[in-house]
């Protein structure tokens, strides 16, 4: 599947495209996560949280700004790095 019938799908609200999505940029989105959060719970937890707000910003995403990779991988680390300080903070406050 192309990258745009993913985007189009997600734009559409299709539950395809969030299946799509995982199938198709999963490998790159646990990459990225992968040494933000070493816990194999917590990558999952974030892949999800990713995928989520994919779906929920897909409006944000525009092509004359940034390609779709790009994007993504943005959204991915972001969500891995928050993640990631919550935790600490969670650590530190127990």
């Amino acid at each position: 599947m192309l990258e745009q019938e993913i985007i189009g799908l997600i734009q559409q609200r299709d539950e395809k495209g969030a299946e799509a999505l995982l199938k198709h940029y999963g490998p790159l989105m646990r990459y990225i996560i992968a040494p933000i959060l070493p816990d194999p719970q917590d990558q999952a937890e974030c892949l999800s949280e990713v995928a989520m707000r994919v779906w929920d910003r897909i409006d944000l995403f525009d092509r004359e700004r940034g390609n779709w990779r790009a994007w993504l991988t943005a959204i991915t680390r972001n969500t891995a790095l928050n993640m990631a300080r919550k935790s600490k903070s969670i650590d530190m406050a127990g």
